[in-house]
């Protein structure tokens, strides 16, 4: 069952500063440290290229291990279709390559901008889901009830004072914690960049 120290060592990971030390400071050092020769390629092959290269790199820098080729382009590729395609009858990746070509929107530079944010984004997903699951038994209700209550009796008022949705209880939060836990991380980082405006 969830205790107030799990509460505690829940939120601590779920830290802002502790995840962009943790999670996606390397993700920002990696795209700094690649370097292209040009915004735009010669070909569709160069192209390829380029982005498996990258991903490789990505990859590796980040501490996620080695990637063939294949592997690298089909993460990429993937990428770039979710990205790129504007409707359902048109491949991202088709549409990517055009700007590579021509540099056309940042060509390559903008290209590997956006690889770089999904795989960090992605990264986070994952860090945040391995947090919830090591601490919270998804199943049972007993966990999620003891997390609303702990979580509103340190962070409810708080919340609401910074004008943030909050559930209207503790029961609410318990019935999709990992949907709140997330809410909650994303909501330190919002009372974060207010505080550095300040």
């Amino acid at each position: 069952m969830t205790t107030e120290a799990d509460v505690d060592r829940i939120l601590d990971l779920l830290d802002h500063g502790k995840i962009e030390r943790k999670v996606l400071l390397k993700h920002d050092e990696a795209r700094e440290r690649f370097s292209l020769p040009s915004m735009v390629v010669s070909s569709a092959r160069e192209f390829k290229f380029f982005l498996e290269k990258y991903v490789q790199h990505h990859w590796e820098y980040t501490g996620q291990g080695r990637l063939s080729p294949e592997r690298s382009f089909s993460e990429a590729r993937r990428i770039l279709d979710g990205i790129f395609s504007d409707d359902p009858y048109q491949e991202g990746y088709v549409a990517a390559l055009q700007m590579g070509l021509d540099g056309t929107k940042g060509g390559m530079r903008e290209i590997l901008n956006q690889v770089a944010t999904a795989l960090k984004r992605r990264h986070l997903q994952d860090y945040s889901d391995h947090v919830f699951y090591e601490h919270i038994d998804p199943l049972s209700k007993a966990d999620a009830v003891a997390l609303g209550r702990a979580y509103y009796r340190r962070f409810g008022e708080i919340l609401r004072r910074f004008g943030c949705e909050v559930p209207s209880d503790e029961l609410s939060f318990a019935s999709n914690p990992r949907a709140a836990l997330e809410y909650h991380r994303q909501v330190l980082e919002r009372i974060l960049g207010i505080a550095k405006k300040i």
